[in-house]
């Protein structure tokens, strides 16, 4: 079959600050800078309808070779952050899968980053248990930390 989705492709988080976005991103939370640059401005116009915007793009790359990019609007600069709650229809996260959750999380609140849960203990339907904690990164956005029994990488058994 033609025309098939092969993955998901850096999800993008817009950030009113790259200094303080890539202090959480790159220094606490470890993941890797593999692309910094500016947007070329005619495309991003194209793409999303703005009049030469002016955007510095950081990839950030996971060890497992998965990447989140991070889009400074420098022109034109947009909201520091925007009010919505978990019910509110749109993306209401980041879930990153981490290993040695207490101690990523005793960094995060080193970092002067705090939580919006405590670390809860998630029975899974075949009866493992994952641990997951919820943090405000920069922004407002929120992060899930959530460490998968050791033999998985995704909620599912097969996994």
């Amino acid at each position: 079959m033609g025309g098939a989705v092969l993955g998901v492709f850096h999800p993008t988080i817009t950030v009113s600050d790259m200094d303080q976005a890539l202090a959480f991103y790159r220094d606490v939370l470890g993941l890797h800078p593999t692309f910094d640059d500016l947007h070329e401005p005619q495309a991003l116009s194209r793409l999303l309808g703005y009049d030469d915007p002016d955007v510095r793009a950081v990839i950030v790359e996971a060890p497992d070779g998965s990447e989140i990019e991070l889009a400074e609007f420098r022109r034109p600069k947009g909201r520091p952050k925007v009010a919505r709650t978990w019910a509110d229809a749109g993306l209401s996260l980041l879930s990153l899968r981490v290993t040695g959750i207490e101690e990523l999380m005793a960094r995060i609140t080193r970092a002067g980053f705090s939580f919006t849960s405590e670390l809860v203990h998630q029975t899974l339907p075949d009866g493992a248990v994952a641990k997951v904690a919820v943090c405000l990164g920069p922004d407002g956005v929120s992060v899930t930390l959530s460490e998968l029994p050791s033999d998985r990488t995704s909620l599912s058994p097969k996994g």
